[in-house]
């Protein structure tokens, strides 16, 4: 194995396996049994999700994928039994389900950061206005805006709002956090809350929410600051 230096301290382990390819199948298992030999001689013990990947019958008989996912679970579901194991069946024709795939990885190492989006993801239903939830580089975290897809990013016009935002925070208001506004003269307005540099809620609507919604709305920003201060805090752990 070359530069075996660069797997050590590893939280999450993310081994690939194409199922276009079963002929490599024996090599991969080879590749990884020396990897987690690796591991134990290092008392180490990362989290590892498999993916199982080409999970689709583009250029690709059914029959065929069939059979190499039933081979490929008897050979790599066993090598990893004896760890915090989960694999998934992945395919680049469906990112939206590959990049909430990634997110959830991301935020189930830290189980109080999980927590928090999924009370995000509940509280966003009961809102009455448009919320995008996203890092500030507009990679989407969850969200209740039809068309939208979690773990994706913004169209670019969102995102370069949110870059110039971030920017006035840093150069004129110099905070880690901040808010910003406007609306036209229609009723339209729209939100942006930076927070801890990390964390941008957006927030579109028409009017004046309802005074429930709002009171909903306040909730959630307020544990959207918490949620950055828990990711700084588990960013410095």
């Amino acid at each position: 194995m070359e530069k075996p230096e660069i797997f050590r301290g590893t939280d999450i382990l993310i081994p690939i396996v194409s199922l276009h390819e079963p002929g490599t199948f024996k090599e991969a298992k080879d590749y990884f049994i020396d990897l987690l030999d690796l591991y134990r001689k290092n008392n180490e013990k990362p989290r590892i999700f498999l993916f199982l990947h080409k999970f689709d019958t583009t250029d690709y008989q059914k029959e065929l994928l069939d059979t190499n996912v039933k081979n490929a679970k008897e050979i790599f579901l066993e090598i990893f039994k004896d760890y915090d194991f989960n694999y998934m069946l992945t395919s680049i024709y469906d990112q939206d389900k590959l990049a909430k795939v990634f997110r959830d990885i991301l935020i189930s190492q830290y189980s109080e950061l999980k927590t928090h989006v999924e009370k995000a993801e509940k509280q966003l239903e009961e809102i009455k206005a448009k919320v995008i939830i996203a890092d500030i580089s507009g990679n989407v975290i969850v969200h209740n805006v039809q068309g939208v897809s979690s773990g994706l990013t913004l169209r670019g016009d969102l995102r370069d709002f949110i870059n110039s935002c971030n920017t006035v925070r840093e150069n004129i208001f110099m905070s880690d956090s901040a808010k910003f506004s406007g609306h036209n003269g229609d009723g339209k307005e729209i939100e942006l809350h930076i927070f801890k540099y990390i964390i941008s809620v957006l927030i579109m609507k028409s009017g004046e929410l309802e005074r429930e919604s709002q009171d909903k709305l306040n909730i959630l920003l307020n544990d959207m600051s918490l949620f950055a201060d828990l990711i700084i805090s588990a960013h410095s752990d």
